[in-house]
C-alpha cells in the first residue's frame, strides 16, 4: 500500500532554517536546507508508519480537497 500526503517547506525567519512538515501525520523537521529537511522527514514518516503497523493503529490518510 502506498499513500501520498502533502509536504510544506517554510524558511524559519528567526533561523534561516527550512521546515518540513507533514501535516497529516503532525510531525516536522528542519534543517538548513530543504533537501536535508525532506530527507530527514522521510526518515520520521518511515519511523512513524512503522510504529503505527507495529502498535495495530489506523494510518492517517490525506484528506481530498474539498471534503
Amino acid at each position: 500500500m502506498t499513500s501520498e500526503y502533502k509536504v510544506t517547506l517554510t524558511r524559519d525567519k528567526g533561523t534561516g532554517q527550512v521546515v518540513a512538515e507533514l501535516p497529516t501525520l503532525e510531525i516536522s523537521d528542519y534543517s538548513l536546507d530543504s533537501r536535508e529537511a525532506l530527507g530527514r522527514l522521510k526518515r520520521m514518516v518511515e519511523f512513524h508508519l512503522e510504529c503505527l503497523v507495529a502498535e495495530g493503529k489506523p494510518i492517517p490518510e490525506e484528506k481530498k480537497a474539498g471534503g
